[in-house]
């Protein structure tokens, strides 16, 4: 950011000084003063704006997405319905002297339609538009839908109908088997993996990066992202996701190795350049319907839940509940996110090729401001300018 705004600065500067140091415009006039303080504020404008504009694009690439989970506690059903609304329109209504048309505001009134909608309040308290089958899913499940309110009808005129809807809701009442999970992506700042630090992974290869790119990135919110269960044991894994992500700032994810070597946490990891920081990760592999080595990767400072989970599932027969019951038992005592402001310090470069698009931007608008002030505003001896034209009067 120091380097940019430098850059910004010196430009004009430099063609303040030039201005004072060469007969171009002689300051003893009231023109060229008034010209060079132009010049030089506008410049210094221009360098500022530059540089804090290129600064944000450059630091961009610190922030990563990340995956949170929570839970539906409502839906709701509004059926279709009208109402009368104004609106207005210019008219004409005759000229003026000039043979010029002259308006007036007319009021009139139109029907409008809406709906049918349906809707999702998560425990956060925001509402989300869904599809029907979404409304009509969960109905069923949660068994409780009852009519909590109406949009009166109303209409324009005698040719088009009032119709009035009904609104009909359903909410989650507690239990874990009839919690329905959901997520999101969210961004946060990451400057280690932009960073030379000692806590990188090692430099991955294009190959790995298209191999195994990050979940988030491509919006993939599902807890198991390598291998494959059935859509009842991801259904699990996402309500204890649900459950435990507001609680305990957690997005766990599944990776199932089949016939894989332990290779493949390396890979994987260099790929995605670590977790990010609410993901607690966990590698099984599988052989045989025997789990042969389980790995768990997170940001953690205490990693007591790495070996608790590899020691639980190591040597057993692959089950996906017996990592769910792994899940229940340890994330409550032995999972605390990693704080990422512990990294404040990380001092994050940005490319070198925004300082030179940034010398060139000031270059140009200190050259364009010169022309545009020195031949398309000329003033006279008593510093009034005259309008965009090289015409003088």
């Amino acid at each position: 950011m120091t380097s940019l705004i430098f850059i910004g600065l010196f430009v004009p500067l430099l063609t303040a000084f030039t201005l004072l140091v060469l007969p171009t415009w002689p300051l003893r006039e009231k023109k060229n003063k008034q010209k060079f303080a132009i010049l030089i504020s506008s410049g210094i404008v221009i360098g500022i704006i530059t540089a804090i504009s290129l600064y944000a694009i450059g630091i961009m690439k610190i922030y990563d997405s990340e995956v949170w989970s929570y839970k539906i506690t409502r839906i709701k059903h509004e059926e279709k319905w009208s109402e009368k609304e104004t609106r207005t329109r210019q008219v004409p209504c005759g000229t003026d002297s000039k043979g010029n048309t002259k308006y007036r505001t007319e009021t009139y009134y139109v029907t409008e339609y809406y709906g049918p909608y349906w809707s999702t309040k998560d425990e956060y308290g925001t509402w989300d538009r869904c599809d029907q089958g979404t409304y009509n899913k969960w109905k069923v499940v949660w068994g409780n839908e009852k009519k909590t309110g109406v949009h009166k009808g109303s209409a324009a005129g005698l040719l088009t109908k009032a119709i009035t809807g009904g609104i009909f809701e359903c909410s989650w009442k507690g239990g874990f088997d009839k919690m329905f999970p959901t997520s999101s992506i969210h961004t946060y700042k990451n400057k280690v993996r932009e960073s030379n630090s000692i806590f990188k992974f090692k430099e991955p290869t294009e190959e790995l990066i298209k191999m195994y790119p990050r979940p988030a990135d491509k919006g993939n919110t599902s807890p198991v992202v390598f291998g494959g269960v059935s859509s009842e044991e991801e259904l699990l894994l996402r309500r204890i996701n649900a459950d435990f992500g507001p609680k305990y700032q957690i997005h766990a994810i599944l990776m199932i190795c089949n016939g894989q070597d332990r290779s493949i946490v390396d890979d994987i990891m260099s790929a995605w350049q670590g977790p990010n920081k609410n993901e607690l990760v966990t590698f099984v592999g599988v052989t045989e319907s025997k789990v042969q080595w389980c790995s768990v990767q997170s940001w953690m400072d205490n990693t007591t839940i790495h070996k608790s989970i590899e020691n639980e599932l190591t040597g057993e027969v692959w089950d996906v509940a017996l990592y769910a019951d792994a899940l229940r038992e340890f994330v409550p005592e032995q999972w605390k996110r990693k704080e990422f402001a512990d990294f404040e310090y990380i001092k994050i470069s940005i490319h070198w090729g925004f300082k030179i698009l940034a010398l060139f931007i000031a270059i140009a608008a200190n050259v364009g401001l010169f022309f545009l002030l020195e031949y398309k505003m000329p003033t006279d001896e008593r510093g009034v300018r005259y309008s965009f034209s090289r015409d003088r009067i």
